[in-house]
């Protein structure tokens, strides 16, 4: 049986089914213009098949690579609104028109912010699928299916006031230095770009390293304000942490323990994207995932900046489809929507704006190819990662022009009993009485902390030592995990820094013997009190049976006295997926004081494989 379907302008306009049999060959039409029933040969009826799949899948594509003059229903190509506020005080005196009106205005500077890689722009080619994507696939009554929850209307004025403060530091330099509105996206493979430079029109893909993130939806969002919507100024600064096989339990640890580079420390951070959601479906225990994972990230993201009760504002994002099937999808989504509910996060669902059209032509290789830039799996192409900036951008807009309109009005924001940065997690219990006692407690903890960061002239550092080994963390290579284990590293026999931050086997210090050890001794800059070890969980036979043994001794500097214990890590899980996991432990005797010596000797007790990703000694 073959069916073929012809679409244009996202109407069905034919379906004709072929039915054929050994004996009496047949054909049974929907439309008997055009076919009828009655005997056919076989070889003719399949000649026809495809000259008219071949019509029809022409005449669907040619809808989704329109030429420039379809562009007309846009307008002409005038100065976003946004771009006109180099010498205006408030962004809201550009955000006066409804969402609706506003995208469709704002159209050809957002379009043309997208013809990324910028050497192909002069490329029709490339520049009309990503015109044809955009338009038939991304426009407002699509994008309004991706809203799942709306932004906090307090934080959302917040980050209305960084980008006016920014603007005017602009347009005038020798006034106070204001940052750019900071947003920090954490996630897995996905959202890093891996596949990202793949596409129909035949664009060569970017380099294996940097290209990657340079192609990626963070980047291509960064592009989407600050070209398309601020005429090439620097008001939005877009930093990618993604790392491959990272989930939600990793991405807390990194937050948690500032485990980025120093360009991103550079500047406050005022938003946190969480696009963790594939790392996270593959998750063997979901109620960890939902009761520790989501809200323990969410609280590390707070923590960023314990002392301001509105940043950063988290962002909840699920960014991905091509799953092997949509059971551990569906779960996950459920977990986010009551995760946003609680939390009152600005949740988006990117899948909601173009699963239908993936599903509907699920069996169409060209089409699909289309939408996502190649095939339909978790590593979508350079059409997933431009449709997620676009989808990004339209959440971030439908917020700031919500709050403008109510400001415009007179529609003030309602006062909040306890700011919700400090509302606590849900936990199994699901007792009412317990939420109360855990908000207070959290917004006082905070006010004490504040307090002291006030009256202190220390410099508040997380980790006497700590890192992660991968691009994101700007660690690229062997040689650059080997110099930072230089420092503290005293012994090592069948240990050593191998791998690639993006092919397998990945970046990491390795074990490549049985019985292999290694000695570290790190001398406590900051009071330290926990150990975090990031190793690798896998399914395959190498890592069957797999335990590395470690033990720490606290020296005291004061007193002639060691402290010390034993722990364990196991390196073999039967989940059909590689993983990072994290591994917490308090120190021996309530940790290191500043000055103290922490000697760590590691053995791989079984087994002989294993790979450490990451290690931090931190205060918390």
């Amino acid at each position: 049986e073959i069916v073929l379907v012809g679409i244009k302008n996202s109407a069905m306009i034919s379906l004709i089914r072929h039915r054929t049999q050994a004996s009496d060959p047949d054909i049974s039409c929907v439309d008997s213009a055009l076919c009828r029933r009655g005997r056919i040969n076989s070889r003719r009826l399949a000649v026809a098949a495809v000259v008219i799949a071949r019509f029809l899948l022409t005449s669907y594509l040619d809808t989704l690579t329109p030429p420039k003059a379809r562009m007309t229903q846009y307008g002409d190509s005038r100065i976003a609104p946004f771009q006109q506020l180099m010498n205006n005080e408030r962004v809201c005196s550009a955000l006066t028109s409804s969402l609706a009106s506003t995208w469709k205005e704002i159209a050809p500077a957002i379009l043309k912010a997208s013809y990324w890689p910028k050497q192909h722009t002069s490329n029709n080619n490339f520049t009309n699928w990503i015109d044809g994507l955009f338009l038939n696939f991304y426009g407002y009554h699509q994008l309004r299916a991706s809203t799942l929850y709306p932004a906090d209307p307090a934080t959302t004025k917040e980050l209305l006031k960084i980008i006016s403060n920014r603007l005017k530091h602009l347009t005038n330099e020798t006034s106070t230095y204001h940052p750019p509105l900071h947003i920090l996206v954490s996630g897995g493979s996905v959202t890093w770009g891996m596949g990202c430079g793949a596409n129909p029109v035949g664009i060569p893909g970017p380099g294996k390293y940097k290209g990657y993130t340079a192609c990626a939806w963070p980047a291509r969002l960064e592009n989407l304000f600050n070209e398309g919507l601020f005429g090439n100024n620097s008001v939005v600064k877009v930093s990618n942490i993604a790392s491959g096989g990272a989930s939600s339990e990793v991405g807390k640890v990194v937050l948690e323990y500032k485990l980025f580079p120093a360009q991103v420390k550079k500047d406050p951070v005022h938003v946190v994207i969480w696009a963790h959601a594939p790392n996270d479906a593959h998750e063997s225990d979901k109620d960890r995932v939902f009761y520790e994972y989501l809200p323990g990230f969410v609280n590390a993201a707070r923590s960023l900046d314990n002392c301001n009760e509105n940043f950063p504002m988290v962002v909840i994002l699920e960014d991905f489809y091509g799953f092997q099937s949509y059971g551990p999808v569906n779960e996950v989504s459920g977990y986010l929507s009551e995760l946003s509910s609680w939390y009152r996060l600005l949740s988006v669902n990117q899948a909601n704006v173009i699963k239908h059209a993936l599903w509907a032509n699920f069996d169409n290789p060209q089409v699909i190819s289309h939408i996502l830039g190649g095939d339909y799996n978790l590593h979508s192409g350079m059409g997933h990662h431009a449709g997620v900036a676009w989808t990004m951008l339209y959440n971030f807009l439908s917020a700031f022009i919500d709050s403008c309109t109510a400001e415009t009005v007179g529609v003030e924001i309602p006062p909040s009993f306890m700011p919700l940065k400090f509302l606590g997690a849900y936990d199994t219990s699901g007792k009412y009485d317990k939420i109360r006692p855990t908000w207070w407690k959290n917004k006082e903890d905070a006010r004490e902390y504040c307090s002291k960061q006030m009256l202190s002239t220390e410099i508040n550092e997380p980790c006497t030592y700590a890192f992660m080994a991968n691009t994101m963390a700007g660690m690229w290579n062997p040689r650059a995990l080997r110099i930072k284990m230089q420092g503290v590293l005293k012994a090592s026999d069948g240990w050593e820094a191998s791998g690639d931050p993006i092919s397998h086997p990945r970046l990491g210090w390795t074990a490549t013997k049985e019985g292999a050890t290694f000695s570290l001794l790190i001398n406590a800059s900051y009071e330290t009190k926990f150990m975090t070890f990031l190793s690798l969980k896998s399914y395959g036979p190498n890592f069957a049976n797999t335990v590395l043994e470690i033990n720490v001794t606290i020296i005291r500097k004061e007193i002639n006295q060691h402290t010390a214990l034993s722990y364990e890590i196991t390196g073999y899980h039967e989940t059909n997926t590689s993983i990072y996991v994290p591994h917490k432990f308090e120190l021996p005797g309530g940790g290191a004081k500043i000055g103290d010596s922490i000697v760590l000797d590691a053995k791989l007790k079984s087994g002989a494989n294993f790979k450490i990703n990451g290690m931090a000694f931190c205060t918390e």
